[in-house]
């Protein structure tokens, strides 16, 4: 294996690393709570629904309003405390006032999810691999540029 094939691979890993760190601890936080702490489930009301309007136009001049909904609002009492949570992405097919199983987090209730949506599926790892992957490779080929502009000497980066 050549220098310039352990450099990437290297710098690869380092920012694989780094970037599953970053996706568990930042951006995906609750996410990685409930999917690794211990849970509780329990059932939740759904009080509102956030949809997107969006008016389609047709080539005769005709418009329709079309909604989707995005997705929704729902409350939940824990240990006698009530808490409310929205923005979760669901199937069609419930209304408002519709009761829900939801899991939550025991040390933390703020954290909760619908139960059994089919995106949680697979482990946590799994679901974001992909994205870590393809982020983690554009990381280091970034790197490598730069390291090739600042350094002007064979980082592995042909130009």
């Amino acid at each position: 294996m050549t220098r310039s094939r352990k450099n990437y691979i290297i710098v690869f890993l380092i920012s694989f690393v780094l970037i599953w760190l970053s996706t568990i601890f930042y951006f995906d936080k609750n996410e990685f709570d409930i999917e690794f702490r211990e849970k509780g489930i329990t059932t939740a009301t759904i009080f509102n629904f956030g949809t997107e309007e969006v008016i389609e136009e047709y080539n005769d001049g005709r418009s329709v309003d079309v909604s989707d909904v995005e997705y929704i609002e729902y409350s939940y009492v824990v240990n006698g405390k009530s808490y409310k949570y929205g923005s979760e992405h669901f199937p069609n097919g419930y209304s408002i006032g519709d009761k829900i199983e939801i899991e939550y987090v025991k040390g933390n209730p703020l954290s909760s999810r619908l139960k059994g949506l089919e995106r949680y599926k697979f482990n946590f790892f799994i679901r974001n691999l992909l994205m870590v992957s393809i982020f983690s490779f554009l990381l280091m080929l970034a790197t490598f540029y730069i390291l090739g502009l600042i350094n002007n000497k064979d980082t592995g980066w042909e130009s």
